[in-house]
């Protein structure tokens, strides 16, 4: 390697730390934005009658003959080029863009192409009788969004727009009593073989909660469909939708609540996250992973000393109560991570200073995240506070070199129940 970011040393790739590799990619990746921003001012100049010059029937053309492609590889292109560049009129009279902040923020190498295509199909969706005023605060604040979030979040951004357009919906229909019905056999090993049948109506019902919960993590690079094949991810999908029922306060099991635990630990090991816990009498699972459902599993820790031996028998005192997770839903309105979009029912309440440090259990110490997310903020350089009584997370510097705050702007605009 030749070159690398200029925000890290001029080595070979070898010779750089990951954190090093991540900011030269995010670099590099600007740049490459930046330079397809300049492809999309030279095609929206040739628009202004240069391909007709060139005896081209359009630009899509031209662009296609130059790119040695076809015309539909790069109609998406030449229109995004157009919508984020200005033009010339009779007399050289300059033609405002159609979407010129994000035409700016596209120059700058601070938004994707695909960025300022959600954006771009967004404001096609405003009505015409809408003032240019409104369309332009409209813009801008979705390329304010577009700046630090991702496509979830943005796509959650632009939704809020169609909703703000069309508040009340399609008309719901009238359907007819559905017929059901589900067998199940339980083998020798334990296992349990399903079958069953589902009217259109529970069938779709039934798929528009297990199909997100089985679709691969687009966050999660190592949620990779070729170690986890669809068959696995819809049993585990199938086994999240039980997880969420039992831990409802109206479920017919025996608590009703989170799952009881008992772990046992050393106590020198959970505070340095090293060695192995075992998890009601039977698993291991590491120091690290007894910290995550200290956070919200209703463990009953079984604190040892350095010879193995039981220094104490704790109660669940730590645990989070319904009164409180109430109050986080209310709140967090769902996984208080920027950009994630899982609501509260999916969720996992989190002690920003940890229980066994002192950490308090309530509204002020927890925060609600996401199984994924959970995992993230205690396995990486992520960092999480309170301000104002709202969780403010910071980004590595290999995300952000400024390490600016950000939150959650997805649940935080328009607040749902749980």
């Amino acid at each position: 390697m030749s070159e690398t970011s200029s925000l890290v040393p001029q080595r070979e790739l070898w010779q750089l730390t990951s954190r090093e590799k991540a900011a030269a990619l995010r670099d590099e990746l600007m740049s490459l934005w930046q330079q397809e921003s300049r492809v999309y001012r030279i095609i929206a100049d040739l628009d202004n009658g240069g391909s007709r010059e060139l005896g081209y029937a359009s630009t899509t053309a031209l662009v296609a003959e130059i790119a040695r492609t076809s015309s539909a590889a790069v109609r998406k292109m030449v229109a995004r080029a157009i919508a984020l560049n200005p033009s010339h009129g009779v007399g050289g009279v300059e033609i405002p863009a159609a979407a010129p902040l994000t035409g700016e923020a596209a120059a700058e190498g601070a938004i994707s192409a695909q960025h300022a295509d959600a954006i771009l199909a967004a404001l096609r969706s405003i009505p015409a009788t809408v003032s240019t005023q409104e369309r332009e605060r409209t813009e801008k604040t979705l390329v304010d969004l577009a700046r630090n979030a991702g496509m979830s979040e943005l796509a959650q951004g632009c939704q809020r727009l169609r909703d703000t357009l069309d508040p009340d919906g399609a008309e719901p229909r009238d359907t007819p009593e559905p017929a059901r019905s589900m067998r199940w056999h339980t083998r020798k090993d334990g296992s349990v073989k399903f079958d069953g049948y589902l009217d259109p109506i529970s069938g779709a019902k039934t798929l528009a909660l297990l199909e997100p919960l089985a679709a691969a993590r687009k966050d999660d690079p190592s949620d990779n469909p070729l170690v986890r094949g669809q068959a696995e991810r819809n049993g585990d999908a199938f086994l999240e939708m039980v997880t969420l029922a039992a831990s409802h306060p109206d479920s017919p099991n025996r608590s009703g609540t989170r799952a009881d635990l008992i772990v046992t630990i050393t106590l020198n090991d959970l505070k340095a996250k090293l060695g192995k816990a075992c998890l009601d009498m039977v698993t291991d699972i590491t120091a690290s992973e007894a910290r995550i459902l200290a956070c919200d599993c209703k463990i009953i820790p079984a604190i040892l000393d350095g010879e193995g031996q039981p220094l104490e028998m704790g109660r669940a005192k730590r645990l989070v109560t319904e009164a409180i997770r109430y109050m986080l839903a209310i709140r967090d309105c769902g996984c208080a991570f920027p950009g994630c979009t899982r609501k509260p029912r999916h969720c996992e309440a989190h002690h920003v200073l940890p229980w066994h440090a002192g950490g308090k259990t309530d509204l002020g110490n927890l925060v609600l995240l996401c199984g994924y997310h959970h995992r993230l903020l205690h396995n990486s350089d992520w960092t999480l506070r309170m301000v104002n009584g709202h969780p403010e997370f910071t980004p590595p510097a290999f995300l952000d070199p400024w390490r600016r705050p950000r939150t959650n702007t997805i649940h935080t605009a328009q607040p749902r129940a749980a």
